[in-house]
């Protein structure tokens, strides 16, 4: 499996790296591989960002779930009179106390809340390497859309510099009076249509640079971002993928992720049915009245314990027991669904594979060296004057065509690959 599948290491905080993405060298940038665009994605992408955060926030719950409550101070004075007598404020004629409270959980409650929050970090783990799968697939997908729109725009680029060379030949040879004006203005209307989807793609080229760059953390050098991986080395990701068995036994961190959170739900309702064992509240209090010149009758120092139970008369958190019984079946559901869109994305993806493949095998074994007989017979007949101008533009229309679903039939083979090897990622 590919690398930037694996989970990453326990983390806490956020990497340094990822702190502040900065830009991206030049030659990086106008030479962008898809290995610098996967590497720069994982720590720069937004989505990964955001698991790495609720990774850290994770790992602070975990610190507070299993600290039980701090005790209570309670200092207080009573019977202050008007004559209270001098020296030091201990020995003043008042009565003081001092009390100490402290509730001790029962149920093992502390245990249950600790194992709670250690299945919802496991859980935010296991959401990081989901992220990163996602993330990857979507690098991927925008790398080679904008290889794709690129590529159209070369070749619409280049129709359209051929365009304007016919109709500088064609300006002449109605100037001779070898051709009649009409043909001249038909070359420029072809020229105008050409023109008009060279705009297009340059249009569809920055919103696809646009794209990627925001995944890598790069907006502002969409501009610069070209990728540099041929398109034979994009087609040959995803050999032998995993069979259902294998990822079933696998799993992906999606699948985790959920199975994580349905411990938690079956924690938190271990941990609603132990509220109905009652916490124990103990106080220990210290009275002091001391006896002086203007007090005879004082108490001296007295010591008292106290406990104390809430009673169970208005509920019994009968409410909490519920909800979570609710939030086990929601969490079960909820597996259950991830493990269907585990076998459903992988059965997708590798028909969209075995059609993409289809489909460039079609456009680079028949599709492209018909196009170009016929436009190479057209162009050699219209020189011979055996066809009409409107044969030949239509020819060299369908050999532009052909150009661009070829290109369409690469862009979407490669995707289609990225999307299976997704498909097939699973954490060990």
């Amino acid at each position: 499996m590919r690398a930037y599948y694996c989970l990453l290491a326990p983390l806490v905080t956020l990497p340094a790296q990822a702190q502040d993405c900065g830009l991206l060298p030049i030659a990086a940038a106008t030479q962008l591989s898809l290995e610098s665009a996967q590497a720069r994605g994982r720590v720069c992408h937004p989505d990964l960002r955001a698991a790495f955060g609720a990774l850290a926030a994770a790992g602070a719950d975990l610190i507070t779930s299993g600290q039980s409550p701090n005790p209570q101070l309670t200092v207080g004075a009573g019977s202050v009179g008007s004559d209270v007598g001098i020296g030091r404020l201990w020995n003043k004629t008042f009565d003081h106390s001092l009390r100490i409270d402290q509730i001790i959980e029962r149920g093992g409650k502390p245990a249950l809340r600790r194992a709670i929050a250690e299945a919802q970090r496991e859980a935010a783990r296991s959401d990081l390497a989901e992220a990163q799968r996602r993330a990857a697939l979507a690098i991927a997908q925008g790398y080679y859309e904008l290889a794709a729109t690129l590529a159209k725009r070369a070749e619409t680029a280049g129709a359209l510099e051929l365009a304007g060379e016919a109709q500088k030949a064609q300006d002449l040879r109605v100037k001779t009076g070898d051709v009649a004006p009409i043909e001249a203005t038909r070359l420029n209307l072809d020229a105008i249509r050409v023109q008009a989807d060279l705009r297009q793609a340059e249009a569809d080229s920055h919103t696809s640079r646009v794209l990627l760059a925001t995944m890598l953390g790069a907006e502002a050098q969409a501009g610069l971002l070209t990728p540099s991986d041929s398109w034979a080395v994009a087609n040959q990701s995803s050999l032998d993928p995993p069979t259902l068995d294998e990822l079933a036994s696998k799993r992906r961190p999606d699948v985790i992720a959920a199975q994580w959170r349905l411990e938690g739900a079956q924690g938190s309702r271990e941990l609603a049915r132990a509220l109905r064992t009652r916490d124990v509240n103990v106080g220990v209090q210290l009275d002091r009245w001391p006896v002086s010149a203007t007090n005879s009758s004082g108490t001296g120092n007295t010591i008292s314990v106290s406990v104390s139970v809430p009673l169970f008369v208005r509920h019994a958190y009968e409410g909490e027991a519920a909800r979570a019984e609710a939030d086990v079946a929601n969490a079960v559901e909820t597996l259950r669904r991830a493990k269907l869109t585990a076998g459903s994305d992988l059965m997708q993806a590798r028909m969209r594979v075995t059609v993409a493949t289809a489909r460039r095998q079609l456009a680079d074994q028949d599709l492209m060296p018909a196009a170009e007989r016929v436009a190479a017979a057209a162009e050699l007949a219209y020189r011979r004057g055996a066809i009409s101008l409107l044969e030949v533009l239509d020819a060299r229309r369908s050999l532009r065509a052909a150009r661009i679903e070829r290109i369409n039939a690469q862009a979407d083979a490669a995707k289609a690959a990225a999307e299976l090897d997704a498909a097939s990622s699973a954490l060990p």
